[in-house]
């Protein structure tokens, strides 16, 4: 019986010894986080990508930051050396690369990534999401911690590493980031008093923005600082916005997305470790200075060089203090009038575009951009007679015209949303099925745009420029005209303009959708621009008033290209510079900015549709040339009014 209960209490006092040994297992915790990893932890940015609407739509972002991890251990990334010629003189090193293969590597090597960066289409966006599954990647941000002894300064570093650069000078590969500054001689002290950083820093395209943290542009969330990477470029930015994009060193000009709607992203913080000498360590790759992308010419299309050669590695609290200190928003919501962001960044695509698929040397682009301009300030210098009269006519009879640009207001804001339903159903129809080079929003609203004439254009030459034109032809006949006859015939050619206008407005359309007539439909475009005018001066009707432009113009095909690039500059140029200087200076919120533009581009209207009529009465029909059969309705003698004599 004794011996039975000492068994007993021996089984318990066991079974007591392993649960006591075994409790610290079940409660075990990992290691507590570095100080180093606590801070980067704390002060981690929130990143909101802008949302991609499916796969493949460059309308929104098609990639992810993450560990380069992604491009070690497989076949399809190569390691490149430099050859002493050009491209085809490169020799391959390695595939299935690691970090310790990069390790001290200089300028001569490069990485070359599966695709082609002049012509992406979808297979970095493929590739990246398969890589990202197989390896069980997140989404991730590389950290790093400097600290400046003597001066007060830690710096914290986030570094983004994505597999491509989607901006107008596309590349593989793309390095990017934030930087926070605190006034504190260490970690500790940032922690222990819950330190906010007293600056910020973010790069762009080589370039950067640098903030005060209690600045207005920023937005934070308690410690963390929201951050908005630009979809594609992902140049990182303050807030949500279409900003104007540009860089040093050639990297790239044109329109950053970072607009609405968008997304948070959660992210994976990777501490750097302060040494990084170790070759064969996981963070060897730091020390390599070659591209982290395949090499181009022009080289604006190579891929980048690594953090390490960077002034913000070496100088981070200089180059934070060097930055610009704000970056300059592009309007992108609607407008009566152009489309700063359909004009301008459709424009910058499509030259991007054009340098990406048909490899040019940047010699020769700069060379076609000066031809450009001396041809643009020799059209002006030949439509500037017509615009000075245009001026003298329009302020002598302010009360007339201004009130038409007036009256012009409300009928641009309906053309403006009829505009804005159609670029909506044809987008939405059309741009799934644009091939992949071509597969962007922005350039296909571009070209509806152009294509379309503006359905606000159209309207606003139907209904306010017949009674701006018979007005103007009235007052080329004699000092006074009658207003009210002026109104009531202007308005009663309304239907056939309008005829006219859409005609001429599908024909183009039609042309320059075809791609192979877009030359034609330029040459075109010059011919016709004067239909409405030929309507209202000639009685021509809707569907031979092209013909009757066409006819008056022979000859003078330069002359009118003048006319038409001077018409489209007065009506169109001062609304959205006004409002976008208004922007710059901060004295205008984007949509007053919008509105005062909206308000210059009316008023002003009514004297591009002047000089269009001034221009048309002054030309005659080229010698040998069969007169058009309706009569122009003012004799050429009758143009010394203006005190102009006939061309």
């Amino acid at each position: 019986m004794i011996r039975r209960h000492l068994d007993r209490l021996l089984l318990a006092v066991v079974v007591f010894g392993l649960l006591a040994s075994a409790a610290p297992i079940v409660g075990a915790q990992s290691p507590p986080a570095s100080l180093e990893q606590q801070l980067a932890d704390q002060y981690a940015p929130i990143v909101m990508i802008k949302q991609q609407p499916e796969s493949c739509d460059d309308s929104g972002e098609q990639f992810r930051p993450v560990a380069v991890d992604i491009l070690f251990g497989t076949d399809d990334v190569r390691l490149m050396k430099r050859g002493s010629g050009g491209k085809q003189t490169d020799t391959e090193v390695k595939r299935n690369i690691q970090a310790s293969d990069l390790a001290g590597l200089g300028a001569e090597y490069y990485l070359d990534l599966p695709g082609e960066p002049r012509d992406p289409e979808c297979v970095y966006e493929k590739w990246g999401k398969k890589r990202m599954t197989e390896l069980g990647m997140e989404p991730s941000l590389y950290a790093r911690i400097i600290s400046e002894p003597g001066a007060g300064k830690i710096v914290l570093q986030y570094w983004y590493y994505w597999i491509f650069n989607d901006f107008n000078n596309t590349h593989e590969s793309d390095w990017e980031g934030i930087q926070l500054t605190f006034d504190a001689e260490s970690v500790q002290e940032i922690l222990d008093q819950q330190l906010l950083p007293s600056s910020v820093a973010f790069a762009q395209h080589e370039g950067g923005e640098q903030a005060n943290w209690d600045d207005d542009k920023v937005e934070t969330d308690g410690t963390h600082i929201v951050a908005h990477p630009s979809s594609g470029s992902h140049a990182d930015y303050y807030q949500s916005a279409v900003w104007l994009g540009w860089g040093e060193n050639g990297s790239g000009f044109g329109c950053d997305y970072s607009d609405e709607p968008d997304v948070e992203l959660p992210v994976k913080i990777i501490l750097l470790p302060d040494d990084l000498s170790d070759p064969d360590g996981e963070f060897a790759w730091v020390s390599y200075t070659g591209l982290w992308g395949e090499r181009e010419s022009p080289s604006m299309f190579s891929g980048p060089t690594g953090p390490i050669t960077k002034p913000r590695w070496d100088d981070p609290v200089g180059w934070g203090e060097s930055v610009r200190a704000a970056s300059l928003p592009v309007p992108v919501q609607t407008t009566i009038g152009p489309s700063v962001t359909q004009v301008f960044c459709g424009a910058a695509q499509i030259g991007s575009t054009f340098v990406r698929l048909f490899p040019i040397d940047p010699k020769v682009v700069a060379g076609i951009l000066v031809a450009v301009a001396v041809g643009f300030l020799i059209l002006a210098a030949m439509a500037w007679h017509t615009f000075s009269r245009a001026v003298r006519l329009y302020l002598r009879h302010g009360y007339f015209f201004i009130t038409a640009g007036v009256i012009a207001f409300p009928l641009a804001a309906a053309g403006q949303w009829i505009e804005d339903r159609v670029q909506d159903v044809a987008t939405s129809y059309v741009d799934p099925h644009i091939p992949n080079r071509f597969h962007s929003r922005s350039f296909f609203q571009f070209l509806l745009h152009t294509g379309l004439g503006g359905v606000q254009e159209i309207l606003l030459a139907c209904i306010i420029g017949p009674v701006v034109m018979y007005a103007t032809l009235e007052l080329s006949r004699s000092e006074r005209a009658n207003w009210r006859r002026t109104w009531e015939h202007g308005t009663a050619l309304f239907p056939r303009v309008l005829g006219a206008s859409f005609y001429v407005a599908l024909l183009l359309s039609l042309m320059w959708f075809s791609v192979v007539l877009i030359p034609v439909a330029v040459y075109k475009s010059v011919q016709w621009f004067f239909a409405p005018e030929a309507v209202v001066v000639d009685n021509a009707g809707w569907r031979n008033a092209r013909h009757i432009s066409a006819a008056r113009l022979q000859g003078h095909w330069i002359r009118a290209l003048a006319l038409v690039v001077a018409t489209s500059v007065v009506s169109g140029v001062p609304g959205p510079l006004i409002g976008t200087i208004g922007l710059v200076l901060n004295k205008l919120a984007l949509s007053q900015a919008q509105w005062l533009s909206a308000g210059v581009y009316c008023v002003l209207y009514p004297i591009s549709m002047i000089m269009a009529t001034l221009f048309y009465l002054h030309v005659s029909v080229a010698p040998g040339t069969v007169t058009p059969s309706v009569a122009p309705a003012e004799p050429p003698e009758e143009a010394s009014a203006l005190g102009v004599a006939p061309a």
